[in-house]
């Protein structure tokens, strides 16, 4: 995975997030990821809205530690991996900092996201456009 993030995403889990033996359910991760995601797109201001008409083609999480603090804060490091003619890799990080920004980060989650853009109404692949194809992030 890329060392320098893409986006970095935070978010506060509350209690309605954790499962019955008080961690953070697994479901959850994707949907912070996805929020991450968002975010980032969010913040690109000149990305040609075509870019927004995506399919999630492959997502894969590997679960490495539990998260366990309610009111905690998740944050979610996103890089982009390889992006080709019609689809990109994202990979992600999902970390707290316990101790804050100074004390050592404990990586709860990391995997990939892979997407494919897509043309309205039939859904099959489309290129990305000129302005996506050169962001450098």
């Amino acid at each position: 995975m890329s060392t320098k993030p893409l986006h970095v995403h935070r978010e506060t889990i509350w209690f309605d997030e954790l499962d019955m033996v008080g961690v953070l359910h697994n479901a959850r991760y994707a949907i912070h990821v996805e929020r991450a995601m968002t975010s980032w797109y969010h913040s690109l201001a000149d990305l040609d809205p075509s870019d927004n008409l995506i399919v999630v083609k492959q997502y894969d999480i590997e679960f490495v530690r539990p998260f366990t603090r309610e009111r905690g804060e998740l944050v979610v490091e996103i890089s982009l991996e390889r992006r080709g003619r019609t689809s990109a890799v994202f990979s992600f990080r999902c970390l707290s900092y316990p101790e804050g920004e100074d004390g050592p980060e404990l990586l709860h989650a990391r995997g990939i996201r892979a997407i494919v853009k897509v043309s309205p109404g039939d859904l099959r692949p489309a290129p990305w456009s000129d302005r996506f194809l050169a962001y450098e992030g």
